[in-house]
């Protein structure tokens, strides 16, 4: 299942950007949103690249139909990848579920317009299993919608704070 998703940030792209490799960013926003047991396993950045990679656990923000409740737990851990290309302002994100037969891909770009930013995300999830792989996706892709809204507050909300390491 593929969906698309835009954020707007009242930042400069060259601002964002560099928050967009900063851990504290990650990690303030999961706290925020209530994610349990946030662990940051890897934060590498050199002058063009950076790459964070985080664990937390999530509750499920949707009723999960009978069919589904034996692969969809009502908490899940996710290991969650963001990679950027710094200087072309696109990225890879990636997560993996624990437990859970399902994956999520999302190709990010990231642009400049006068007093702000817009960043596109193109999501596509994929669920391995036979017959209610498809269903199970979309519910996943409901959940992550739900999760993506409240999450851009709190985004915008931390980005205000670690914006002003790099003005």
């Amino acid at each position: 299942m593929k969906f698309h998703e835009q954020s707007r940030y009242p930042f400069p792209a060259d601002t964002v950007i560099q928050v967009f490799a900063d851990k504290d960013y990650f990690l303030e926003k999961y706290r925020l949103s209530g994610a349990g047991n946030i662990q940051l396993l890897e934060d590498a950045r050199d002058a063009d690249h950076s790459r964070i990679v985080t664990q937390r656990d999530v509750d499920i923000d949707i009723d999960v139909p009978a069919f589904a409740r034996k692969f969809v737990p009502d908490v899940v851990t996710l290991i969650q990848t963001d990679a950027w290309d710094l200087a072309r302002k696109t990225g890879r994100l990636n997560i993996r579920f624990q437990g859970v037969p399902a994956e999520v891909h999302c190709d990010m770009t990231l642009t400049g317009h006068d007093d702000h930013a817009l960043l596109d995300l193109r999501f596509s999830v994929q669920v391995r299993v036979p017959m209610v792989g498809d269903k199970l996706a979309g519910l996943l892709a409901r959940d992550l919608k739900t999760k993506f809204e409240r999450d851009a507050r709190h985004a915008e909300q931390v980005m205000g704070k670690i914006a002003d390491r790099y003005r």
